[in-house]
């Protein structure tokens, strides 16, 4: 099984740049580095046989409903945004998953897999959008039964940064930030970095190396760092 990397950070961080700039890095002329959000090498390395595709299936399911059987709390939270959602969440999820756990058994042993976003981002964005801190409790009983990542990459940038680059972004805001007032979206920058490092905080003791980067740097300066602690 390939190496997990999960890359976690405020949105506006550079999430999803680092990971199209990881894909192209080669080794000896063959990548090394996929993200498991890609369609195409979903396609590409997909041999697994139709009854393994539906116990992966049915396992991803199972994963989802004892997580929100367990996080149950989150559904009643009352947040900032308008719209509702939440069903689209699971399904975003659900799709995700999927496809990790596939690429999972798909990808050689020397390769890495990028996970963006990953469980960590879905376990912690509610929080995102509401004035409630995230428990230890929840945290602890995240990390025992649902984290499996061996590598997180967590995206430090200054809060003058994060919003520049939204407003510039072409893809314009995250999907839940878009029907919110200027002084909603500044509040909800400043809480996914409070949330975040809270989150790394209580997380320090875990077996997995926490790579933190500060993503306002070139991204030469960010691949040194990272290959540096990988290699």
């Amino acid at each position: 099984m390939p190496k997990l990397i999960e890359i976690i950070g405020s949105p506006g961080s550079g999430k999803s740049f680092i990971c199209s700039k990881l894909e192209e890095l080669k080794k000896k002329d063959s990548q090394i580095f996929f993200h498991s959000s890609n369609f195409s090498f979903y396609n590409k390395y997909n041999h697994i046989n139709l009854f393994l595709k539906f116990f992966i299936r049915i396992k991803v399911i199972f994963k989802i409903f004892f997580f929100y059987l367990i996080f149950y709390k989150r559904i009643f939270l009352r947040k900032i945004y308008k719209r509702n959602f939440f069903f689209r969440v699971i399904f975003l999820f659900y799709e995700h998953l999927l496809y990790l756990e596939i690429l999972r058994k798909t990808l050689p042993n020397d390769k890495y897999l990028i996970i963006e976003p990953g469980p960590i981002m879905y376990f912690i964005q509610d929080y995102f959008y509401i004035d409630e801190e995230i428990s230890n409790h929840e945290i602890k009983i995240f990390n025992k039964l649902f984290f499996k990542t061996d590598y997180i990459i967590n995206l430090n940038c200054n809060f003058e940064i994060l919003l520049n680059r939204l407003k510039k972004r072409k893809r314009g805001l995250p999907s839940r930030m878009r029907e919110l007032s200027d002084s909603q979206i500044e509040t909800t920058i400043i809480k996914t970095i409070k949330t975040i490092n809270h989150y790394i905080k209580k997380s320090n003791n875990l077996n997995t190396v926490i790579i933190n980067i500060d993503s306002s740097k070139n991204f030469e300066t960010i691949k040194e760092k990272f290959l540096k602690v990988i290699e």
